[in-house]
């Protein structure tokens, strides 16, 4: 679900300070420049590595 979709959803229960939240948030990523290759590739590990579950206890 995107930021947008996010404030959309909010919007729909009457939450306004939850759409001027995720609505900011969107405007924020709208302003950031393109991943670079290396970057994307750095991400999916980080994203890769929170997913998996600890079995440590």
């Amino acid at each position: 679900m995107t930021a947008r979709e996010k404030a959309a959803a909010a919007a729909a229960r009457g939450d306004l300070a939850g759409e001027s939240y995720w609505l900011s948030i969107a405007d924020t990523v709208d302003q950031a420049p393109p991943l670079d290759p290396e970057q994307t590739a750095r991400l999916r590990i980080l994203v890769a590595d929170d997913s998996r579950v600890s079995t440590a206890a």
